[in-house]
């Protein structure tokens, strides 16, 4: 076939398609023209999902009457004159695609008067030609309407959506932006309802109010962030869920790199990698974690789109990311309140202070009980503390939360301990509480390379499937450094002869056996987490199991001990409580 030059139509056509993908990619490139020119009030208005009337209206500095035609040129753009330009860009465009893509798409109007200008012009485009040019009256600014859009291309209307679905994917692409410039008062209208719009006042919390919703704006956390802890130029803010509040996907995490709306999935793992063992399996967070970093490092002409962005230190963001997310959850882990037969997070009103807690126990007797039984329960807890009464199993954090100071009163279900505290009843889930502290034990310990190995009085058998033989090929030498020693034992099986301490009184060979399972389930975690996790959640007393007051009160003190006591490694609460405003509230007492 010969080769040919494509008439400009065919090639304005084929550049639209790169970035007007939907009616949603137009509102998109609108809107960020409009911060870019400066614009306090941003007001969208859209009929019919898009597809009929697209009008985006700003208050900014507006085009002049005799760039009007030229600003709708291919590649023409007041945002940067030369390649240099690139890596000092602030503005959300520069690639002078946008305007011209939309044109080629769609009738198009575009006015626009400067500030301090007499009027101002208008000019009509159809069918990627100027067919009308007008005098405009209107306030300083722009407005740029966008009729029929994908009218004459029907092949691109067939892959639309209904307009209620991409009146929804609108709706997603004018959030992030809201809450990117809280300073900007936006207004959303859709078929002539009015269904978003912002204050303008500047402050984060106000956006994600009218983004969010009051009820989960209200629960969350401003990530704090110590300016001495900032490094290499990068700085973490805005706010994020707590371990209550959590969605079934990632697509409720906006990120924001220099005020820049991005995608990338690399960044959504890092602020799910703060939460590890925060959340349960198959939950995420939610929230808005804005990115602030010199533009020399990030490089935003890598997607058509402008959907991803390019880290000089790519390492250096990610760790300030996961360590800003960590630090704000650290400062705040409540325990999960049972109120009238609700679990809600948070502090019960008017709940005590550490000081005045520990005032309220001073010359408490704990109640009398059992000597401790020598059970394998009792081992665990003490090994390696076991000349040291209550040692703690690594030092936590300064800022880490704390339980409050408990007083255990027994055992319900031989599954809960039941404990009092200054503000109420605590129930604490003996498995989550000690699977907790044995994950503690086990991460330090391996950060610190040190081993604690049992070995078995009689060597356990264990019978292998063709997927464990196959991990156990592979991750051998990480199972050799948690502390596992085993031999072939026929075609099948292996024969163990030592475990980690951890797994003392438990069935080592079924534990190891589950460990092979959970190395074999997700090639992309972290292989050395999951093996801790699994380890903790195998070794740890299991529900049913009767405890010993003094075995119970050994477990509420080292989970005291522990940096995040709230939750077990898998994400469930050790603890809910019980105030005691709802106790009186259910006893009829007030």
């Amino acid at each position: 076939m010969p080769i040919r030059v494509l008439p400009p139509p065919v090639a304005a056509a084929i550049a639209a398609g790169e970035v007007v993908e939907r009616p949603a990619s137009v509102v998109k490139e609108l809107v960020e023209n409009a911060l870019d020119a400066g614009g306090r009030s941003v007001r969208v208005e859209v009929e019919r999902g898009g597809l009929d009337l697209i009008r985006v209206t700003d208050d900014g500095c507006g085009i002049a009457e005799d760039e009007l035609e030229a600003a709708c040129q291919r590649h023409a753009t007041s945002k940067l004159a030369s390649a240099d330009d690139l890596s000092r860009l602030t503005t959300l465009g520069f690639r002078g695609e946008a305007l011209p893509s939309i044109i080629a798409a769609a009738d198009v109007q575009i006015a626009s008067r400067t500030q301090g200008a007499g009027r101002g012009a208008a000019v009509r485009f159809r069918d990627g030609k100027v067919v009308e040019r007008l005098a405009y009256g209107g306030a300083h600014g722009t407005s740029v309407t966008v009729r029929n859009l994908f009218a004459r291309q029907p092949a691109r209307l067939k892959f639309l959506r209904s307009a209620a679905s991409e009146a929804a994917q609108i709706v997603g692409a004018i959030h992030p932006y809201a809450l990117a410039y809280p300073e900007v008062r936006f207004s959303l209208s859709m078929d002539g309802r009015r269904v978003l719009e912002t204050t303008g006042s500047g402050e984060l919390r106000d956006a994600a109010t009218r983004v969010l919703g009051v009820e989960v704006a209200g629960q969350l956390l401003d990530i704090t962030e110590p300016p001495e802890r900032r490094q290499d130029g990068v700085r973490v803010r805005g706010l994020i869920s707590p371990p209550a509040l959590t969605r079934a996907n990632r697509s409720s995490i906006t990120v924001l790199v220099n005020r820049r709306w991005v995608q990338p999935r690399r960044l959504t793992f890092a602020v799910e990698q703060a939460y590890a063992t925060l959340l349960m399996t198959g939950r995420h967070p939610l929230g808005v974690i804005a990115i602030d970093l010199p533009p020399a490092d990030v490089d935003v002409n890598v997607h058509p789109t402008k959907a991803d962005v390019r880290f000089k230190d790519e390492r250096a963001v990610f760790g300030a990311v996961t360590h800003a997310v960590r630090q704000t959850l650290t400062g705040f882990s409540p325990i999960p309140e049972f109120d009238s037969g609700v679990l809600a997070a948070g502090r019960p009103p008017g709940a005590m202070t550490e000081a005045a807690a520990i005032e309220s126990l001073n010359g408490v007797t704990l109640l009398g009980g059992p000597q401790p039984s020598q059970s394998p329960l009792w081992q665990t807890l003490l090994r390696p503390q076991e000349h040291e009464a209550h040692a703690p199993v690594a030092a936590p954090p300064q800022d880490s939360p704390r339980i409050p100071l408990l007083r255990v009163v027994g055992q319900t279900g031989g599954t809960y301990v039941v404990a009092e505290g200054p503000t109420g009843m605590y129930l604490i889930d003996q498995h989550a509480a000690h699977e907790r502290v044995l994950y503690e034990r086990l991460r330090a310990r391996h950060a610190a390379a040190q081993r604690d190995v049992q070995g078995l009085l009689a060597p356990a058998p264990v019978e292998l499937t063709p997927q464990q033989a196959a991990v156990l090929a592979e991750f051998e030498p990480l199972l050799v450094a948690h502390g596992f020693a085993f031999e072939p034992f026929g075609d099948s099986t292996v024969l163990l002869r030592s475990a980690p301490a951890e797994l003392a009184g438990a069935d080592a060979g079924r534990a190891f056996s589950a460990l092979l399972d959970a190395l074999a389930e997700d090639r992309g975690t972290d292989r050395d987490e999951r093996l801790l996790k699994t380890l903790a959640c195998h070794g740890s007393v299991r529900a049913g199991k009767t405890l010993s007051l003094e075995e119970m009160r050994e477990l509420v003190l080292l989970l005291e001990e522990c940096a995040a006591p709230r939750t077990c490694p898998h994400g469930r609460p050790t603890m809910i409580h019980l105030s005691a405003a709802a106790l009186e509230r259910e006893f009829r007492r007030r």
